[in-house]
């Protein structure tokens, strides 16, 4: 099972990353299951959410904040912010972005499913401060596969919602840089770029069949799973 993760993540004792299409569409619940249990972590213990590509971020930081989640059926939101220990948080993307975030004495872990219509909403952004305001940790980033700037092609109207200077013009097509966005957005908000990780274009969802889902290439419902547990 391939699993895409950033190492200072896994130094901090923090079980994360972005599963492969190897093991299937994480859009199973059973598929899902079989990932955690791989594993050694308990299905029950990881929550999730109905994704509506905003800027709402859940916070799971006490066991009030627990009890609150578990007392509503549906949430509809496009980010965590979790401190709790043994719980663990997921996303599911084929194409938009897993932003992983966290302060570097890894108290404090962010996890955000970064559409195209979340960056312009500057979600990246909200997490980084949100994280802010809990902590004086310098923060930390990695952004997970997604759809790069060499497949990302969209129409004027989405290209004018963005920075100029994340928007590509080749070939008479307009193509947008979301990782460059998010960079900008998390280094606004103090991060310093240094700190911020991204994969390597092998890492694009839409070029890569071998590894990833993506609905740009393929229109499928397909999705890969993005997680966070603190032990």
């Amino acid at each position: 099972m391939n699993i895409y993760s950033d190492e200072r993540l896994i130094n901090l004792g923090i079980i994360s990353g972005t599963v492969g299409r190897d093991f299937g569409s994480a859009r199973d619940t059973k598929i899902a299951h079989k990932i955690f249990e791989s594993l050694g972590i308990p299905p029950s213990k990881i929550l999730g959410l109905k994704q509506v590509h905003g800027d709402k971020i859940i916070c799971i930081n006490s066991a009030k904040d627990l009890e609150d989640y578990q007392a509503k059926e549906i949430h509809e939101a496009d980010g965590w912010l979790l401190s709790l220990p043994q719980t663990g948080v997921m996303i599911l993307t084929a194409d938009c972005v897993p932003l992983y975030l966290w302060s570097a004495d890894g108290k404090y872990v962010s996890l955000t499913h970064c559409g195209w219509r979340g960056v312009v909403q500057e979600l990246p952004k909200k997490a980084a401060e949100m994280i802010k305001t809990k902590t004086t940790e310098k923060l930390q980033a990695y952004i997970g596969p997604h759809i790069k700037d060499c497949c990302f092609e969209v129409k004027e109207d989405v290209a004018s919602k963005f920075p100029k200077e994340v928007v590509i013009q080749r070939e008479n097509k307009i193509f947008v840089d979301l990782d460059k966005a998010i960079i900008l957005q998390l280094t606004a908000a103090g991060v310093d770029a240094k700190e911020i990780q991204t994969g390597c274009h092998c890492q694009c969802t839409c070029c890569n069949k071998k590894d990833f889902f993506s609905y740009r290439r393929d229109g499928t419902k397909d999705a890969l799973l993005s997680f966070i547990y603190k032990v």
